[in-house]
Order: C-alpha cells, then structure tokens, then sequence
C-alpha cells in the first residue's frame, strides 16, 4: 500500500510536469479482456514504458558524440534497462518507478546538452553574438563584391575569401550547437584569419572603386568640408577650444591642398591625399564633435517643449546612424550602450518633469547629453 502511496505521489509530480497525460492517472483506462481485468498498475506501467522509450530516442538523437562522460545518460539507460526487465517479469510497481526515474535522469541529459559545462553559456553568447556581428559584416562584403563586380573590377579572389570566410563561421557555430567549445575555439581563430584576409581583399576593392569615380569623391569630400569648416569657426567663436583649434588648422590645410588639386582637374591626386591624411579628417572630426557637444553640454531648459523635442530627435537621429554603420559590418555595440543610457536618462527626465521636480530632470537631460556626445564622436569617426 505504501508503495501504491508514493507511486500517486510521483505520478502527481510527474503530470504536473506535463511528461505523462492526465488520463495515466485518471483511473479511466481500466482495460478489460473479455471478463479478465487487467491490472492498473500494468495499464500504467504499459504507458510509462511507451513515453520513455520516445524520451530516450529523443534524447539519443540529440546526444553528441563527444559526450561520453555523462552520469545523467549512464543513470537513464541503468533506469530504463531495469524497467524493461521488471515489466517483462510482471513487477510492475518496481517497472513504474524505475520508468520515472529514467525519464528524470533523461531530462537531466537534455539539460547538459543545452549547457554542456558550467559557464558555457556566457561563452557560447559571446561566440553568439560575435558570429551575428559577423554575419552583418559579411552581408556587407557581400553586397560591396557585387557592386564592384557590376563596375568591372576583378572580384574573384574577393569572392573566393568570402566563401571561404562563411563556411569558417558556419563552423564555428556547428562546433557551439554540438557543445565542442574547444574546437569552437580553435576554428573561430581560423575564421578570424579568414576574414582579416577578406579585410584585406576588400580594401583593395574600395580603392579601385574610389578611384574610378575620384571626381565625385573628391567633390563629395569638398562639400562636406566646407560645412565642416563653417560648423567649426561657429564652435569656436562660442566655445574657445585648443583642440579643436589644432585638429581644424590641420584639417584646413589639408582642405585648401585638395581643393588646388581638384581646381587643376588632378581628381586621382587629391582622391590619393585624402587617403594619405584620412588620420587628419578623422580627428578633425571626432574634435569637431565633442566641440559640438560641449557647447550643448550643459541643458538648459527653461519650459521650453522644443527642446524638449529636438533631444529626442536627437536620440533618434543617432540610432538611425548606428544601424547604417552596423550594416556596413561596424562594431556598434559599446555605442549601442551609451545611446540606450542617454535614452533612459531623458524617459527619467521626463518623469521628474511630470512629478514637478525641474530640477533634478534637468541633470538627467544633461547626462543624456554627454553620452550623445560620446555616441555622435564614434559616429563621426566612422562615417
């Protein structure tokens, strides 16, 4: 009786865990032949031996081969043997608990299998999530061999890297869904060689591509230098900055040498000099925004909604500008941080507004507004 007892007690637990149907132990499947009842607990044992062996053919099918160690799958298969047995010899309350414990040590094994050790998990998000930055810096690279291709330019050996490239990550990947971080590990160092000689390939065609339209690139680059250099002597006037003074003298120079080059109809020179000073333009640029910034650093803001409004746009204008750069194959995810942290710090700003302390919103925006500064720095030097 008292094996009956923990019998309903494991049974309970157990369609709880929604492994068994509720009609295992609803008492309604008393099956009858002919005038002879057959036993409850066989009918029970009959059903618990049915799902266990779908568990373990599951379990079996998911099972790697490189895990040969488990103490969980060494128990199951103990349990499920000793079940069998039992059931074939009439035990059946014994066949019905060693069945139980099967399934247990079976779901224990699909556990490791999905968390082969301890911290794998963080390891296998991290290799996770490097392998998505990938996948966009490939789409990228996909996209700038078939451009180049279009416009004549040689893409084979490109092409070739690139495939190259992509069966190496989708290695990797193998190697993180089996569980083998070692492996994982090992093949994720040849895919990172694999892909910085693609870097390599693809710089290549970049140059090739800028010089078959140097004209439009240098005029490009005259037009937005000329903003530029505007934007910086307002900055300056209204916020003195020997930073930014250095960065802009540097800059000017390189302007006005470009500009004499473009003027005598020398597009392939000047396109060459602004390869050659491109250290120039990105410190310019980066100096010309956190001038920017800190001439706005400081929020003031007097009742005015708009604002208000132009923060937000702010925000907003900024994100946009990430997910362009993430396309291109950029690693965005430290601004991706800050930008979220400015957005929460202006929702936390908005509700001291609405519970009436001005005050203490208005830090709030100006933290907002030093993260936008770090945000739009990394935007400026990577466009």
């Amino acid at each position: 009786m008292a094996v009956r007892k923990l019998l309903v007690v494991i049974l309970t637990a157990l369609l709880v865990g929604s492994v068994v149907p509720f009609a295992l132990a609803s008492g309604s499947e008393n099956s009858t032949t002919g005038t002879n009842e057959v036993p409850q607990e066989k009918v029970v044992a009959q059903k618990l031996i049915d799902n266990l062996k779908r568990l373990a053919e599951v379990t079996e099918a998911k099972v790697p081969e490189n895990m040969t160690n488990s103490t969980y799958l060494t128990l199951a298969e103990e349990h499920y043997n000793k079940a069998l047995s039992e059931f074939q010899a009439g035990n059946y309350n014994a066949s019905m608990v060693d069945a139980l414990m099967a399934m247990h040590y079976y779901r224990l094994v699909l556990s490791e299998i999905r968390a082969p050790m301890k911290g794998t998990s963080t390891v296998e998000a991290q290799f996770r999530a490097q392998v998505e930055r990938t996948r966009a810096y490939l789409r990228y690279a996909e996209r700038l061999i078939n451009v180049a291709g279009e416009k004549g330019l040689n893409v084979t050996e490109a092409r070739e890297l690139y495939n190259e490239t992509l069966e190496a990550f989708k290695l990797v990947m193998e190697d993180v869904r089996s569980g083998n971080m070692t492996k994982a590990r090992e093949d994720y160092e040849v895919a990172l060689q694999k892909k910085a000689e693609l870097d390599s390939a693809l710089k290549e065609l970049r140059l090739q591509m800028l010089h078959q339209n140097a004209e439009q690139v240098v005029e490009r680059f005259l037009a937005k230098g000329e903003r530029a250099i505007q934007l910086a002597n307002r900055t300056l006037s209204e916020n003195p900055n020997p930073e930014l003074n250095e960065t802009y003298t540097a800059f000017l120079e390189l302007y006005t040498s470009v500009k004499t080059l473009a003027d005598e109809g020398k597009w392939d020179e000047a396109l060459n000099l602004i390869i050659e000073k491109r250290d120039v333009v990105k410190e310019f640029q980066m100096t010309l925004a956190r001038g920017k910034s800190m001439a706005r650093c400081h929020f003031k803001w007097d009742g005015n909604f708009e604002k208000l409004k132009e923060l937000r746009e702010r925000i907003v204008r900024d994100g946009g500008e990430l997910m362009k750069l993430k396309r291109e194959g950029v690693d965005v995810s430290k601004a991706e941080v800050q930008l979220r942290n400015a957005m929460n710090e202006y929702k936390l700003g908005i509700r001291l507004l609405r519970t009436g302390q001005p005050e203490k919103a208005k830090e709030h925006f100006e933290a907002a507004v030093t993260l936008l500064k770090e945000v739009e720095a990394f935007i400026n030097a990577h466009s």
